[in-house]
């Protein structure tokens, strides 16, 4: 599929297309009658040409409709795919690209032939039917829509039956890429900068993460725009559209870390106090300009694979802020047609996919961390025990010794160095699968996001680089296995956490500060393979040889912290 032109426009290009929209809006009336003539000669209802495709490959349809009146973006028509075979089906809706154009898109979830057909009040946008054929993924590094079973994410593989356990981490870097201001390097401000796209995917690989992070905000209907004061009121005509140009380079960004077998991490919006939420839009947060975004959002994004999307953070601060987020992901649950995950930091609601903690203390969130948290292992443990029925994550960004540099005294202000930051990814997924959030603020942020490129809380040190990768090296493996559970007590001589699959036949251990350990395998069925790694070293898989059912003392050769598997991991 082809890039939009809007992507490598420059900005002024981008304002002549917002205005010729609204004059397009304005002079509708007087070309309506005459449109609809010619629209008519043309005849509705066509047998869209047969496609073939590949699983996990998002294909696009183009409709011309000269007939439109109104606002643009305010045309309903959607288009309903049924798989022939097992009946199974995605409802989505079109969505306006400018020019008279509407496109609408599919990604398959199952393989054979999807058929579908187009319904619209619109008449040159109704009645349209087609087919298409879906075949096996390309390969097996390209991965679905992310779910869940329980409480652990599970991204699907071949397709929407078959799931594997997925180790949700994300990465942040604000410094050079993901600005909450207006910077040269903010890479959605402004269209030119879609270069950045490889950029950062590459500085995410390097930090060890398979998923990186960007903040939309009022860009949404202006490219570069935080909050609602960049705009001459609440019903400036820019927020009656959204930004065609942010939505391609927010594409790009999906495609990119799909493509490479990772993800993109999305903030809606921003904070309440700094009027970056859509409660300062002109009519409300239910009103009409942001039912439009809503609407445009799932209907443009919602069949692409690769991404995850929180509503916003500090969301305490907005009045009616729980229930208007809950409204939220109603909404766009309604409207994607594929499964994504929607968060709202510290609230729980059925709504929302998962539950994402607050990382303070003391405010009247559902969810919420101990001051400065999580503190250890055990609260980890404690918050996945509690929310059995769908996935965590902590969404208060764990950045690189923030709280050194934090303003004011904090409670063990080492728990985020080198150590922490390495034990905590291992925590997080030992506990269960729960899901984090690591990287780094910037210097031009505030100081509660404080960030020194040479002092304590700069840069991932190399080490510090290194053992997130191996971290991630380990799990990209299939090895988090949806039917794993607790069995700490296997782990006889040190500190240490285990996972363990319901038949007994994979385990996990992690343990700290020693160089061998004493587990217990009851239960095990037969020989199985043992492997090692350094979880301070580069990634290097170490071979144990075999073991059968029983307690055992494994000499791991030097102390450090250790990652021990038992057992075959291939994905299923």
């Amino acid at each position: 599929m082809k890039n939009e032109t809007y992507v490598s426009a420059k900005g002024n290009k981008h304002r002549h297309s917002k205005e010729s929209i609204r004059n397009r809006i304005a002079c509708t009336a007087v070309f309506f009658s005459l449109a609809c003539q010619l629209t008519m000669m043309k005849g509705y209802g066509m047998e869209l040409k047969f496609r073939e495709t590949l699983m996990w490959q998002c294909e696009e349809w183009t409709l011309k409709n000269a007939s439109w009146s109104g606002n643009p973006f305010d045309v309903l028509a959607t288009v309903n795919f049924v798989h022939s075979h097992t009946g199974g089906q995605h409802t989505t809706q079109m969505f306006y690209v400018g020019n008279n154009q509407w496109k609408f898109r599919f990604t398959g979830t199952r393989t054979g032939t999807w058929d579908f057909s187009t319904s619209s009040q619109a008449p040159e946008l109704d009645g349209h039917t087609g087919s298409l054929s879906v075949g096996p993924r390309a390969n097996s590094n390209l991965k679905g829509f992310l779910t869940h079973v329980g409480n652990k994410y599970a991204i699907m593989e071949s397709d929407i039956d078959h799931l594997s356990g997925y180790v949700y981490q994300v990465f942040m870097n604000q410094q050079d890429y993901e600005q909450q201001y207006k910077h040269s390097s903010r890479l959605l401000g402004h269209p030119s900068r879609a270069h950045l796209i490889p950029e950062y995917w590459k500085n995410t690989q390097e930090n060890g993460f398979d998923i990186y992070f960007l903040a939309v905000f009022y860009s949404w209907f202006r490219m570069g725009a935080l909050g609602i004061d960049d705009f001459s009121s609440d019903t400036d005509p820019d927020l009656d559209q959204p930004d065609l140009a942010l939505f391609d380079s927010l594409e790009l960004a999906i495609k990119y870390a799909h493509q490479r077998g990772g993800r993109t991490h999305i903030w809606a919006w921003g904070d309440n106090d700094r009027k970056q939420t859509p409660n300062h839009l002109g009519g409300g947060f239910r009103g009409a300009r942001h039912r439009r975004l809503v609407r445009y959002i799932a209907a443009r994004l919602g069949p692409l694979p690769g991404w995850s999307m929180n509503f916003g953070f500090d969301t305490i601060e907005m009045p009616n802020s729980k229930a208007d987020a809950a409204w939220w992901a109603n909404e766009m649950n309604q409207a994607m047609g594929w499964p994504h995950i929607l968060t709202s930091r510290g609230w729980d609601e059925e709504n929302l996919g998962a539950h994402s903690y607050a990382g303070f203390g003391g405010n009247p969130y559902d969810l919420e961390t101990t001051d400065k948290g999580p503190a250890n292992y055990d609260e980890i443990r404690q918050h996945m025990a509690t929310h059995p029925d769908k996935p965590s994550i902590y969404e208060e960004r764990h950045t690189y010794n923030r709280w050194q540099c934090w303003p004011g005294r904090v409670p063990a202000p080492d728990r985020l160095d080198e150590t922490g930051c390495r034990r905590l990814i291992w925590w997080e997924t030992m506990a269960g699968g729960m899901g984090g959030f690591f990287g780094h603020f910037s210097e031009r942020f505030n100081i509660y996001g404080p960030f020194r490129p040479e002092g304590p809380c700069g840069y991932h040190p190399e080490s510090l680089k290194q053992a997130f990768r191996t971290f991630r090296d380990f799990w990209r493996n299939g090895r988090l296995k949806l039917s794993m559970s607790l069995g700490n007590s296997r782990v006889n001589s040190t500190e240490g956490y285990c996972l363990a699959t319901a038949d007994k036949k994979q385990f996990v251990f992690f343990v700290e500060d020693t160089d061998w350990v004493t587990i217990d395998l009851s239960g095990m069925p037969g020989n199985q393979p043992v492997m090692v790694v350094d979880a301070n070293a580069d990634y290097e898989e170490i071979e144990k040889g075999y073991l059968t059912a029983g307690v055992h003392t494994i000499n791991l050769g030097s102390s450090s912290d250790w990652v021990i598997a038992i057992g075959r991991f291939e994905l299923q």
